[in-house]
C-alpha cells in the first residue's frame, strides 16, 4: 500500500510541472521591493574649502533622485570610474590612491588622496582629501577631471 501511494504522489508533482521553463515562459508582473536609480557625474571643475585642519576640493550636484525615502530607507552608493589597462573599471568610494611628488631638487614626497561622498537629501558631494594638508588654490593642486557612479538602491 505504501508504495502505490509514493508512486501517486510521485506521479502527481512530476505531472503538476508543465509549460515551458526559463526565459520562453511568460513573464510575472513587476514585484514590491528593489528600485534602482543610477547618476552618472563628470567632475571638470572642483571647489575648495580650506577651514584649519579640514581643507578639501569638492563638488556638489543636486540629484533629485535622491529623495528623504531613498536617503532614509535606501542605500546609496558611490564609484569613481576610471581605465586601466584599457578597460574601464569602477572603484567604490571611498578611494585611496598613494601619491608621489618629485621637487625641483629631486627630493621626493609621499602622501596619500582620499576620494570619498557625502550625500544628503537632493545632493551628492564629492570630495578629494590629501593626506599632507599642503593645500592652495591653484590649477597644479587641483584634481583633475574624474568620472563617478552614485547607484541608489530603495
Amino acid at each position: 500500500m505504501k508504495k502505490v501511494l509514493f508512486f501517486i504522489f510521485a506521479a502527481a508533482i512530476f505531472c503538476s510541472c508543465r509549460g515551458p521553463m526559463g526565459p520562453e515562459g511568460p513573464q510575472g508582473p513587476p514585484g514590491e521591493g528593489m528600485n534602482w536609480k543610477i547618476v552618472d557625474l563628470e567632475i571638470t571643475q572642483w571647489d575648495y574649502s580650506g577651514f584649519a585642519d579640514n581643507n578639501y576640493f569638492f563638488a556638489k550636484y543636486d540629484v533629485p533622485a535622491l529623495t528623504s525615502f531613498v536617503f532614509t530607507d535606501g542605500n546609496v552608493n558611490g564609484y569613481i570610474l576610471m581605465t586601466e589597462n584599457g578597460q574601464q573599471i569602477q572603484h567604490s568610494l571611498p578611494y585611496v590612491l598613494p601619491i608621489e611628488v618629485v621637487d625641483d631638487q629631486g627630493t621626493a614626497y609621499f602622501y596619500s588622496r582620499t576620494i570619498d561622498f557625502v550625500y544628503g537629501v537632493g545632493f551628492v558631494q564629492i570630495e578629494v582629501r590629501d593626506s599632507d594638508f599642503e593645500y592652495e588654490v591653484n590649477d597644479q593642486l587641483k584634481p583633475d577631471a574624474m568620472n563617478f557612479r552614485i547607484v541608489m538602491t530603495y
